[in-house]
């Protein structure tokens, strides 16, 4: 006599308090066709990056699959990945840009998790050693400073393509 099967179990739907918006609405996916404006630091075919608009610090990059989707959950393993490997060049690129010493990568799902905007993205954070051990409140820049700031990560990028 064999063991019944185990049951599947299903996850969960990540919650937020408020409906969510298809990609029609979505201001990442607007980010990504271009019709909101923001500071792009980086784009292939499936991949979008851009400055935080309320930046945690100066060169603060969200990483966005162009794919609308609502968390990772959503995602297939191999964009995960590539997801993290496009981090991982800019990451680079942030930190030389803006003179930092470290930096974060940060990636929530669901409003429980922080996760302020429903399209999956991770945030690349430079830190410096001053703000060592605690976490800084988001900043406002003006749109000349993201701009600059915006151009400098972009030629840094240019640079690490070079020495490839």
């Amino acid at each position: 006599m064999s063991a019944p099967a185990p049951e599947k179990r299903t996850l969960k739907r990540l919650a937020f308090s408020r409906p969510m918006v298809g990609p029609d609405k979505c201001v990442f996916c607007q980010i990504a066709s271009r019709r909101s404006p923001s500071n792009i630091v980086y784009e292939d075919d499936k991949y979008i990056c851009f400055l935080d608009i309320y930046p945690f610090s100066r060169g603060h990059t969200l990483v966005c699959p162009k794919e609308h989707g609502e968390t990772i959950w959503d995602m297939k393993e191999q964009d995960i990945s590539e997801l993290f490997q496009v981090a991982f060049k800019v990451s680079k690129a942030v930190v030389a840009a803006v003179g930092a010493d470290g930096f974060r990568f940060v990636q929530n799902n669901g409003e429980a998790a922080n996760q302020v905007v429903a399209h999956v993205h991770v945030h690349v954070i430079p830190v410096k050693m001053e703000d060592k051990g605690r976490y800084t409140d988001r900043k406002l820049f003006t749109p000349q400073e993201m701009e600059e700031t915006a151009r400098s990560i972009r030629s840094e990028l240019a640079s690490l393509d070079d020495e490839h």
